[in-house]
């Protein structure tokens, strides 16, 4: 049974009509969003994807889809090149330092906010309060269904990364047995795979199992179980060029016409972000749980052992 969800975006549209925008594009993509785009993509002019389901169609990956068409929509004429930036944390400073025009998925506000003299922010894409994520495990993992309330999932280990403040904000404040740092996507999948980590947190995928296969590995949620994320997304945009201002109103304008005709939602509802199966399932909110800093952005550490040095009497 498939059950709409119905989104508010919120764009904050200016007057001016951007249908002059002739200069080329540098569209910032996270390295494994860029390959998994090309396969989902499979050689379509992406202007013309009206159908967001398939293999490899996930949030992140349509994301790239969306913003391209809604330039499209919002006037932009100049060419468009898709660079691969690495990770989250580099692709903001590409951004932030003009190596990059715009990003090719959404980013948090708050990412965008700390930046905010080199880096500005699209209309919402993702309203606060509508970003859900799943505690995926191995497939194969017996203890996954034997997760029946807060506290059997709080024995278990996640991974994460802790420049991704909102997921490592809301993993930290849930009491788990351990929280691991590690700097990329695919380490965290080979922690979980190897059995070094018990989760790590997802959008929901398409399919009546939601299950995210990453280089082999097949993963599936928790059943019954979701966590909020706090804070709404947007495509993050330089601020260092003399057409950025343009560029916004083009997005804006784009964004607001593709969300008119229900195309955003659509996107999301056939990627499995607003997944229909998970509504019902328990909601773990998020708020007020702080780190800061990157300075260990490319280490893998331990926020039990952490906390463990500097409050010895701390309990997990």
């Amino acid at each position: 049974m498939l059950c709409l969800v119905v989104a508010v975006f919120c764009f904050d549209i200016k007057t001016v009509r951007a249908d002059h925008g002739e200069h080329s594009l540098r569209i910032v993509v996270a390295d494994d969003v860029l390959v998994d785009y090309e396969k989902f993509r499979d050689g379509r002019d992406p202007l013309a994807i009206t159908s967001f389901d398939g293999p490899h169609s996930r949030r992140d990956v349509v994301e790239v889809v969306l913003i391209q068409q809604a330039l499209k929509k919002g006037g932009w004429r100049g060419a468009i090149n898709l660079i691969a930036g690495g990770n989250y944390a580099r692709m903001m400073q590409m951004i932030a330092d003009g190596e990059a025009d715009l990003t090719g998925s959404s980013t948090w506000l708050r990412d965008i906010e700390h930046k905010g003299d080199r880096i500005s922010p699209s209309g919402a894409v993702i309203p606060n309060g509508r970003f859900e994520a799943g505690f995926y495990m191995r497939a194969d993992s017996p203890n996954r269904s034997k997760i029946r309330s807060l506290r059997s999932l709080q024995r278990l280990r996640g991974v994460s990364n802790r420049t991704w403040k909102p997921d490592w904000q809301a993993l930290g404040k849930l009491g788990l047995v351990d929280l691991l740092h590690v700097p990329n996507w695919e380490l965290m999948v080979q922690f979980v795979a190897e059995g070094r980590a018990d989760f790590l947190l997802a959008p929901f995928q398409p399919g009546p199992k939601m299950e995210l296969v990453v280089n082999d590995v097949h993963l599936l949620p928790i059943e019954g179980y979701k966590i909020a994320l706090d804070g709404s997304r947007h495509y993050a945009v330089t601020r260092v060029t003399p057409y950025s201002h343009d560029l916004i109103v083009a997005i804006d304008q784009g964004l607001l016409e593709l969300q008119k005709i229900g195309r955003i939602d659509q996107a999301y509802r056939q990627s499995g972000f607003f997944h229909p199966a998970v509504k019902n399932w328990t909601m773990i909110g998020s708020d007020g749980f702080g780190q800061s800093g990157n300075s260990m952005e490319n280490q893998i550490f331990s926020l039990r052992d952490v906390t463990g040095r500097l409050y010895p009497e701390a309990r997990f």
